[in-house]
């Protein structure tokens, strides 16, 4: 909530706060009552009924979603690593994944407009407000944004649950796009055919495979580390 209203306090009408709200709520109502903004007590199960869950922490707002941005404009952003996401259609996964990208510095992220979860009140509220804070392109062919990223520089790698290049080894370009698929099956045929490099990470213990997201946050872990380090 904090993020929301920092980042975009203007597209905020009200806050709706459960009567005896304490800690974080406080704070929201007291930053948005600087922004002007007015908090309106309801009870509990008025906030359930208007948010569609109960997962609300007795604080919500009345607000417009962040937009879409424009894929030109986000590759040209420093430090130039980029999350291209195939099949996530799990909004809270996506959620989870943009919260990972936005928090270890990551330039942004792309998702398909068709097949893939995009930005929802479900992916905001997983996101923990990250998304007022990473751009999120969403293009129609996912396989034709990668050319046009890779006719800009960027190396387009793909994360694959076993069959890569060790992550360990891998020298990550100074422009690099990293392609995380669904769950099982992972990226599209069409998709992986612009992959320039696959990788994946070496589990040492006796579970196998990784939640997407998971996998994801070290994957641009090390994509950023390595590009720290080499700039």
């Amino acid at each position: 909530m904090l993020a929301l209203l920092d980042a975009r306090g203007g597209a905020v009408e009200e806050l709706l706060v459960v009567a005896g709200g304490k800690g974080g709520r406080e704070e929201a109502v007291s930053r948005a009552r600087e922004l002007g903004i007015s908090s309106r007590e309801v009870s509990s199960r008025q906030l359930s009924e208007l948010c569609g869950s109960d997962g609300h922490q007795g604080l919500a707002a009345r607000a417009s979603l962040p937009e879409y941005s424009d894929l030109g404009e986000v590759m040209a952003r420093p430090p130039y690593v980029l999350l291209a996401l195939d099949g996530i259609t799990d909004p809270m996964n996506l959620g989870a994944m943009v919260r990972s990208a936005e928090a270890l510095g990551a330039s942004g992220a792309l998702v398909g407009k068709d097949r893939s979860a995009g930005i929802t009140s479900v992916s905001h509220k997983a996101s923990a407000g990250a998304m007022e804070y990473l751009p999120v392109c969403r293009e129609v062919n996912i396989s034709r944004a990668l050319r046009k990223l890779k006719e800009a520089g960027y190396w387009v790698y793909g994360a694959e649950s076993e069959g890569g290049e060790s992550l360990e080894s891998v020298e990550f370009s100074d422009k690099t796009v990293l392609v995380v698929g669904s769950e099982g099956k992972g990226a599209r045929p069409g998709v992986k055919k612009e992959f320039d490099f696959r990788v994946s990470i070496n589990l040492s213990g006796r579970t196998k495979s990784l939640n997407a997201s998971v996998a994801c946050a070290i994957l641009v872990h090390d994509i950023l580390k390595k590009a720290c380090a080499d700039s």
